[in-house]
């Protein structure tokens, strides 16, 4: 009786989660892409380019990717898809995505960082400003495609119930795990939280140095940074908690960590609409800056 009631629970809980998927994933399909094509078309309109421009881009280009590819995310939320090949590059792609994303974001704090703690060293470096930023661009897609392939077999279809639902049993090894939670979130994080308070202070306290609408644009640019911050941790913290559960969790908790992990991934999507608005406005106030005599 007891097992009875415990399998119906969960057919219960597994039909209000793909029912919120289907919702929120439609949602987070239909915003980001608008708001990633409108950013794309910004940039494709741009006469002149920065270094700050080459890292945003690189950030946006990533999220349209995840977005191009959630479509069948929203398919296997209204007909789950059975694991294939196909299911192991879908997932490699995702992983891909999200932490070129995160090193993408980390890069740009440091950028932003440097640019205000170390003004003359910026203008020294301003000749070769461009080309350092393609070249770790192009370093971040390199680590990140070796890492995929060199792991994929911690993707394979076998350790999958459906293309997106791992098999409890089929934990992550240790350390791909590792890989994942100090590389790909622990590291970045903390430097993105130095990075980021660390130039808000600076900008805060050249307020009283200046007036009119530098003060103004000084504020605005603190605003963002500072809700860049906020938006990377909410939205990549889940997640990782997720994973980290899924390697620690038995089958007493399984029901709460297959929820809590695919809420927690949804909200990491979330972050593809929320960086395209968020750089937007910060490419804007940017290029006002650029445009400015020196």
């Amino acid at each position: 009786m007891v097992e009875c009631n415990n399998s119906v629970a969960l057919n219960l809980t597994d039909t209000a989660l793909r029912r919120f998927e289907r919702v929120a994933y439609i949602f987070v399909f239909i915003v980001g892409l608008f708001f990633n094509i409108m950013a794309l078309c910004i940039f494709c309109r741009l006469k002149r380019w920065t270094d700050t421009h080459i890292y945003m881009f690189n950030l946006l280009a990533a999220d349209f990717l995840a977005i191009i590819f959630l479509p069948i995310r929203i398919w296997d939320a209204f007909y789950p898809i059975k694991p294939s090949e196909l299911c192991t590059f879908l997932l490699s792609t995702q992983f891909a995505n999200m932490y070129s994303s995160i090193f993408t974001i980390t890069a740009i704090s440091i950028h932003r960082f440097i640019a205000v703690r170390f003004p003359f060293l910026t203008k020294a470096l301003a000749s070769k400003s461009k080309t350092i930023a393609i070249s770790k661009c192009i370093f971040i897609w390199v680590i990140i495609t070796v890492i995929c392939v060199r792991n994929r077999e911690e993707l394979d279809k076998e350790k999958f119930e459906t293309c997106y639902d791992r098999k409890l049993a089929n934990k992550l090894g240790i350390p791909f795990i590792l890989l994942l939670e100090i590389l790909g979130y622990l590291i970045p994080v903390l430097i993105i939280i130095f990075c980021s308070t660390q130039t808000i202070y600076i900008l805060v306290r050249s307020l009283q140095n200046v007036q009119g609408r530098d003060r103004v644009e000084r504020k605005n640019i603190a605003a963002v940074i500072a809700a860049n911050m906020c938006t990377f941790i909410v939205c990549f913290t889940p997640v990782h908690i997720g994973l980290l559960l899924q390697f620690l969790s038995n089958n007493s908790h399984k029901d709460f960590v297959h929820v809590f992990f695919n809420v927690a991934t949804l909200i990491a999507f979330t972050n593809c609409c929320l960086d395209s608005i968020g750089y937007y406005f910060l490419l804007r106030r940017v290029n006002k800056i650029n445009k400015r005599p020196h």
